[in-house]
């Protein structure tokens, strides 16, 4: 037998921001997109610094080499992977809530970011991505002949 949890109330407010998205609410946008065969999300904080964006992921139990990030046309993409072990059982669980399986998270990026010098590191369950900004264009006056 199998056992599964679900949080009805989870559900509700994921059912409701998905509305609130799709209506344009911009009091509720998210800056990722919608993805179908995500089996989980992990928790994510963006911080911005006057030369960078710091992106912080919780992927405990994650391996590193489980990760794939991209950078296309404007588009940050994390992806990976939290796999069972294969000594896990799922009896004599009483509770199982980790969630396990294939995530992907998208983020929108600025035109300030410079893409060829985005790295990533993993540190205690935390990727750390780190998106440098692109210097800012020195404004000059040019004379008319």
């Amino acid at each position: 037998m199998s056992m599964t949890i679900r949080d009805p109330w989870n559900l509700l407010d994921q059912w409701r921001q998905e509305m609130e998205q799709m209506r344009g609410n911009p009091e509720n946008r998210d800056d990722t997109t919608s993805v179908v065969g995500s089996d989980w999300m992990p928790a994510v904080d963006i911080k911005e610094e006057d030369d960078r964006f710091v992106l912080f992921a919780d992927i405990p139990g994650v391996s590193t080499g489980d990760i794939d990030i991209t950078l296309e046309n404007g588009i940050l993409t994390i992806r990976g992977e939290r796999r069972h072990e294969a000594t896990e059982s799922k009896e004599g669980f009483k509770r199982m809530e980790r969630q396990h399986g294939v995530f992907i998270r998208r983020f929108s990026l600025p035109e300030s970011v410079n893409a060829e010098a985005v790295t990533a590191s993993g540190n205690n369950g935390v990727l750390e991505v780190v998106l440098p900004k692109t210097a800012p264009a020195l404004s000059r006056k040019i004379e008319v002949k």
